[in-house]
């Protein structure tokens, strides 16, 4: 090896190729677009996501899109424009400005920030709320002069929509020349609306009713379906635009990737890689290994012989049963299965541990598959594969203690 690559010159190619991989995480890392999954999108199932709403209005037979691109033209005749807390920053108001040329709009203002749980991926530890600064931004793009406060009473002396909010104090409510009243009290607005020329903006000022938290408390998913119906005609479509929250849709051709920033970091990588094989290939690095010893003709032949008689004989099922029957055996042993337990007793024995330990793949009905092996004529060497992959999928689940597949919140 040294012969063909000096010791410094291999040095100097191992360097490049560390720095090319370290550049690339760091580029990817802090790559401005987000992808934040726990947030105010409704990709988001965290207490202040807004996925509940969207599947509520899907469930309803209305059109939904969740947007990452191009909002303001999928928007069809009688549609609605939901603007879900957006934040202040050089992209967001570039993409605002373009947004707010819709003709009916519902703008959520901006109230709580999650912390990612650690422990529960797609959920947050905690909520906090974020500064009213940004809240007061998002407003002020559709009217200037209002401004917003904290408020404890929930006495709504004027509501539009005949339909009680739950929600807890304090509350965030708003007050400007331009906002007409929907739900409001002697505090602020709530719920506000603004007529300007075509176009019509209703203003919600505090998202506790509408996100997937609030959703749970009593009265309120009526009440946010009530808001979309009330600015919704026809067949209109209901767009949540997601680009605000850093979700935009990929190239059409997913060649273009590896020209992008960052993936061409890893197209750099694969070139240097190839180059290496191909100098390593043409230029024949040292003495070429010897070939492993050929399986002998005698053991090669029996081999296949065996293989041959199996598939006459149709033992393939005996020799699946057998397999799920001993895994069964195996895993009760492992978990120390009280003894002299008949098959149908250790079978509900490790059903129930595999309930405690939240375990996803029942077994009682892998075994009833296996026990029915052999009295059909039909062989599908698929459903036995199959089977064998699910009982050695549940053996590592429950032996594992891993917790199966937990729904995001």
């Amino acid at each position: 090896m040294t012969g063909v690559l000096s010791q410094r010159l291999l040095i100097g190619w191992i360097a490049a190729a560390v720095l090319t991989f370290l550049l690339s995480l760091y580029f990817m890392g802090n790559s401005e677009q987000s992808t934040e999954t726990v947030g105010a999108s409704t990709f988001s199932r965290s207490a202040i996501g807004y996925a509940g709403i969207a599947d509520v209005l899907q469930k309803l037979d209305m059109p939904v899109l969740k947007s990452r691109g191009d909002s303001l033209g999928k928007v069809t005749p009688g549609g609605v424009l939901v603007i879900a807390e957006p934040l202040p920053g050089a992209k967001n108001e570039d993409i605002m400005r373009t947004l707010l040329k819709a003709d009916t709009i519902l703008l959520i203002l901006p109230k709580w920030a999650g912390r990612p749980s650690e422990s529960k991926p797609g959920w947050i530890s905690e909520a906090v709320p974020i500064d009213q600064a940004f809240a007061n931004w998002a407003l002020r793009l559709v009217a200037p002069k209002a401004d917003l406060a904290n408020a404890d009473t929930a006495d709504w002396t004027t509501n539009a929509l005949s339909i009680t909010p739950n929600i807890e104090a304090p509350i965030r409510l708003m007050h400007g020349d331009r906002l007409q009243p929907i739900i409001s009290n002697a505090d602020g607005m709530l719920l506000g609306q603004i007529r300007d020329r075509n176009r019509n903006i209703w203003v919600l000022s505090d998202p506790d009713i509408i996100s997937n938290y609030g959703l749970a408390r009593s009265g309120n998913a009526a009440l946010a379906v009530a808001i979309i119906e009330r600015l919704r005609s026809g067949s209109g479509s209901i767009v949540f635009d997601e680009t605000i929250h850093g979700f935009i849709a990929q190239p059409a051709n997913p060649l273009l990737l590896l020209f992008r920033f960052p993936f061409v970091m890893a197209t750099i990588q694969s070139a240097i890689a190839i180059a290496l094989l191909l100098w390593a290939t043409l230029g024949r690095f040292g003495t070429p290994q010897p070939a492993p010893a050929a399986l002998s003709a005698g053991r090669q032949g029996l081999l296949e012989n065996i293989a041959k008689l199996v598939d006459i004989t149709g033992h393939r099922e005996v020799m699946i049963k057998r397999y799920v029957l001993e895994t069964l055996r195996d895993v009760g042993r492992q978990l120390h299965a009280p003894r002299g337990l008949s098959t149908a007793a250790l079978i509900g024995w490790l059903q129930r541990v595999g309930t405690a330990r939240n375990v996803a793949t029942d077994c009682g009905p892998l075994i009833a598959e296996a026990a029915m092996l052999g009295e059909s004529r039909v062989r599908n060497p698929a459903s036995l594969v199959r089977l064998a992959r699910e009982i050695h999928r549940w053996k590592g689940e429950i032996l594992d203690g891993r917790s199966g597949h937990p729904r995001d919140r």
